[in-house]
């Protein structure tokens, strides 16, 4: 499994180079990681790759930023993940593009909500009742980017870097026979 380490590796050093490079907020491939992660690699690699990879890049990020090394918000992240995981063992029975992109947009929408919901429940500025959840779903904190172009960048780069994990992992599958388990081509496309 020295690629799944590589792999993990990766979008930890990727999320945590954020700061410096610039683009989109929630623009990361840590929840295609924990989708695609449960089609792929064997447990306990599965969950517990991306978990690790949110916790190292969330330490880094919130020390970078003059937070605690782990909040509220990283536990609601590995909430998050953790149940993009599950959704991808359920689909992990059905390997085709079709249920894989659009689990890949459940996987945008269970993160976005389970994170959002959990600020609305932690930050004091938000009132508790429906309409200051709506606002954590939408407008958010005043003074910053609504939460809605949050969700907007999650289904780009959950959409892209899933579509690039499948495709990528496939290939060398077909180019290395015997040392990448293609799950695509034991299975019917649908």
């Amino acid at each position: 499994m020295r690629w799944a380490i590589l792999l993990i590796t990766g979008v930890t050093l990727f999320r945590c180079g954020r700061p410096w490079v610039g683009g989109p907020e929630n623009f990361s491939p840590l929840a295609a990681l924990a989708l695609c992660g449960s089609l792929y690699f064997s447990r306990p690699w599965s969950w517990a790759g991306p978990l690790l990879a949110l916790l190292f890049s969330d330490v880094f990020l919130n020390l970078h930023y003059g937070l605690a090394p782990v909040t509220e918000a990283t536990a609601t992240a590995a909430l998050a993940y953790f149940l993009i995981w599950a959704l991808g063992n359920r689909l992990s029975q059905h390997p085709s593009w079709r249920v894989w992109l659009g689990g890949s947009l459940g996987a945008t929408l269970l993160f976005y909500m389970v994170t959002n919901t959990g600020a609305w429940w932690t930050i004091p500025i938000y009132e508790k009742s429906w309409s200051g959840w709506v606002q954590a779903l939408t407008t958010g904190i005043p003074g910053y980017a609504p939460t809605w172009t949050f969700l907007r960048s999650s289904m780009i780069s959950d959409l892209l870097f899933t579509g690039l994990f499948v495709a990528g992992v496939e290939w060398s599958s077909r180019k290395s026979a015997g040392k990448v388990r293609s799950v695509w081509v034991a299975a019917p496309v649908r």
